[in-house]
């Protein structure tokens, strides 16, 4: 048994299901029942490990905040899914030789980002959105962050048109999308222009969407403000490790509700 250093309270492990994989509601579900049954040890070192994270980037301080709640609060979805992946503390013998950012590289990330990618049901583009995705892995791993960011920033957004365009709200005409149900008010011949408007309509789909954070078009995260002038070019402040991290927990968390759509 690995001596983990938090073994003065049990700790309640995710269990697998038949194929290894959990998505959606059961993740977070799973995820929360963990952070109930955390050691004060252990949840104190998670919550140091967030707050001295946000020295680089300021979105690890809101999932702290969200993982410092009393018991029985809502946690918010990334969170949670942040929760899904921290229980790979417990295969290191020594906790100091866990890194949390890290994580990207472990099988079980990799694994369950493309298996919940892999039950997407989005068309044609399924299988260069992986491939892409993959590349975004590499990038990770060698530290080239700038590309890395670039390229999540844009899935995360395609992955959305994909799924509004497969569940019929969205269609696709040469180069342009249009608004099919005319949900957003005001569109010069129901032209989509931007994220926003397809996280509106994507609202309508299913109002979960309001709930992930890579969707929030409002100013509640510096992940979120800065993205325009970012892929823009006029924002070079961020192309860092931390925020790296952070898409990718959306990626992952958008993927993992995205596949438990159902046409």
């Amino acid at each position: 048994m690995i001596d983990d250093g938090f073994d003065d309270q049990p700790i309640t492990r995710i269990p697998q299901n038949e194929q290894g994989m959990l998505f959606g509601k059961r993740i977070l579900l799973e995820a929360n029942d963990y952070l109930e049954a955390i050691s004060e040890k252990e949840h104190h070192f998670l919550i140091s490990t967030l707050r001295d994270l946000a020295a680089e980037e300021d979105y690890f301080k809101v999932l702290a905040d969200e993982l410092d709640q009393p018991v029985g609060h809502k946690i918010a979805n990334d969170a949670l899914n942040l929760i899904h992946f921290w229980q790979l503390i417990h295969q290191y013998e020594n906790i100091s030789e866990f890194n949390l950012l890290e994580i990207i590289h472990s099988e079980k990330f990799q694994k369950d980002l493309l298996t919940a990618l892999d039950a997407l049901m989005i068309g044609e583009h399924q299988e260069q959105r992986r491939k892409v995705i993959l590349e975004a892995l590499k990038l990770y791993k060698l530290k080239c962050y700038a590309g890395c960011i670039a390229i999540l920033y844009a899935q995360i957004e395609g992955l959305l048109t994909d799924v509004l365009v497969e569940h019929g709200y969205l269609k696709q005409n040469q180069t342009k999308y249009l608004d099919v149900y005319k949900i957003v008010p005001g569109l010069k011949g129901n032209e989509i222009k931007s994220l926003w408007h397809k996280s509106k309509i994507a609202c309508e789909l299913n109002p979960y969407f309001a709930e992930l954070a890579a969707y929030k078009m409002d100013s509640s995260s510096t992940v979120t403000m800065t993205r325009h002038n970012i892929l823009h070019g006029t924002d070079l402040n961020h192309f860092n490790q931390g925020r790296t991290f952070v898409l990718f927990l959306w990626l992952f968390s958008v993927v993992s509700f995205m596949s438990t759509l159902k046409k």
